[in-house]
């Protein structure tokens, strides 16, 4: 199924292409809740669109945004990680991620869907890559931040690739799917890493 974006509005819903996310100022005024779907639900936020000024991300929100801890608790005890998920992982990955560490900042690359760096919620980005090169200045970036970064590539080379990149704070996990028996199992192999991180 090709990517889909549904924006709600006081009008209705209107699917458009994700091409047409940089549009939406002209497409819609005031207040409106976005979805952007490829089978799942890829990302979900609500954005303050204002004419002329482009479209602009004033309070996302996210569907589910519960910690397992309570508030606080975590945040106390952790400190913040940043999670990099390369497109094998999108959706439901980042989704746990943010729900179970709410002390991890994640940035999932989108591929082409996106035109530049989108927040979708307090602790979400969708980043736009073309290819591995924007992956890497991605990692790149972000680790220059001082805030250690955790890197989750399913593609051994991509893995190689930043690894070589010999950045102080990133940490490369070559994560195949294959060698896991579920999405969960990933999911919760993710999880671990970021919570050793946090602490260390």
């Amino acid at each position: 199924m090709a990517r889909k974006l549904i924006v709600f509005d006081c009008e209705g819903a209107k699917v458009l292409e994700t091409s047409d996310l940089a549009q939406l100022d002209k497409l819609v005024k005031g207040r409106a809740a976005i979805a952007i779907i490829e089978g799942d639900v890829v990302a979900l936020g609500t954005l303050e669109l204002r004419g002329g000024e482009g479209a602009k991300a004033a309070a996302a929100q996210t569907a589910a945004q519960t910690a397992s801890a309570q508030p606080g608790e975590a945040e106390g005890q952790a400190r913040k990680v940043i999670a990099v998920l390369d497109q094998m992982f999108r959706g439901y990955y980042a989704d746990v991620i943010e729900r179970e560490a709410p002390y991890a900042e994640v940035h999932e690359v989108v591929g082409r869907g996106v035109q530049e760096t989108l927040r979708v919620s307090e602790r979400r980005y969708l980043e736009p890559a073309s290819d591995d090169f924007d992956v890497l200045r991605l990692v790149s970036r972000l680790s220059s931040s001082g805030v250690p970064v955790l890197f989750f590539t399913g593609d051994k080379r991509l893995a190689s690739q930043a690894q070589a990149l010999g950045l102080p704070n990133l940490r490369v996990l070559y994560m195949p799917p294959s060698e896991f028996p579920g999405k969960e199992s990933v999911a919760e192999a993710m999880i671990n890493e970021i919570k050793k991180a946090s602490k260390a």
